[in-house]
């Protein structure tokens, strides 16, 4: 007899080869809305997947390659056996490294473990659905939605957290010194060792904004050592010579157009189409 746990497990890696067949992506935000439907037929056919004769799990998935909507989704608590058998493959942390360089954010409380939240507006629905569709088996449920009131106007925006896991440690380690209990994002040397260009490509998409053919990366929330810090590892990880420009007080790093092109190439496949005009 299969217990319950195997069955899970069955299903989390045969939902790898069911995101290979099943196209999820959306281009608009009504949408998505209005074909919610698709979430339940995609986790109802990953509960009726039979395992074809002569396959092994091992064979359903493909090395490093996105991972899409998981049988875990629509499941709020695991067990702590099935939460620890959640792992970061190279590709997911990389791009969690862009993001928390980025618009990212993780929380920690006490013993617990981290989670991440990341949020974009309802405009960016197309990039929020290609990372949600990446770290989707890290979470536990769909995209949700937010409003918020500025300057008299309201403001749509699509959010979602990942479940409280043992495998982001090492991420909220590299990002976060805990002061006085509160999470305090930083910038650390040992970095150098996780951005790769799969992180840049995120980083440029989530806080990059178009500048003379160049770059800016808006690292406002850094202290000028911590934008040194980055700029020295871009040069030693990625060949070219960014620049600090300062913005009333917050310092911001440019790249120019000669880098730009540079890296272009490497960053291109990682880019979501909606924000291709910040590199070309």
């Amino acid at each position: 007899m299969i217990s319950s746990f195997q069955t899970r497990a069955y299903f989390t890696a045969a939902t790898c080869a069911i995101s290979l067949s099943i196209t999820l992506s959306v281009i608009t935000p009504s949408s998505f809305f209005t074909n919610v439907k698709l979430y339940k037929n995609s986790f109802k056919q990953v509960r009726n997947y039979t395992k074809p004769k002569g396959e092994s799990c091992l064979e359903l998935t493909l090395w490093n390659k996105p991972l899409g909507l998981s049988s875990l989704n629509p499941i709020s608590k695991l067990t702590n056996l099935e939460r620890n058998m959640l792992k970061l493959t190279p590709r997911a942390r990389s791009i969690i490294i862009g993001l928390i360089l980025s618009d990212a954010w993780m929380n920690k409380r006490g013993h617990w473990n981290p989670r991440i939240g990341f949020k974009q507006s309802v405009t960016n629905f197309p990039y929020i659905w290609r990372v949600y569709n990446e770290l989707a088996y890290l979470c536990s449920g769909p995209l949700y939605g937010g409003k918020t009131i500025k300057r008299g106007k309201i403001f749509y925006s699509l959010s979602f957290q990942t479940r409280q896991l043992e495998c982001l440690l090492e991420i909220f380690n590299l990002f976060y010194n805990v002061i006085k209990g509160k999470p305090i994002k930083t910038i650390k040397p040992d970095l150098i060792h996780y951005i790769d260009y799969i992180a840049l490509a995120h980083w440029i998409q989530g806080d990059g904004s178009k500048l003379n053919q160049g770059i800016t990366l808006c690292t406002n929330s850094f202290s000028l050592e911590e934008v040194v810090l980055l700029i020295n590892i871009l040069i030693i990880k990625f060949n070219i010579n960014p620049t600090i420009h300062k913005d009333n007080k917050n310092y911001r790093i440019y790249i120019k157009k000669s880098d730009l092109d540079k890296i272009r190439p490497h960053i291109l496949p990682y880019f979501e189409k909606h924000f291709l005009y910040k590199i070309t």
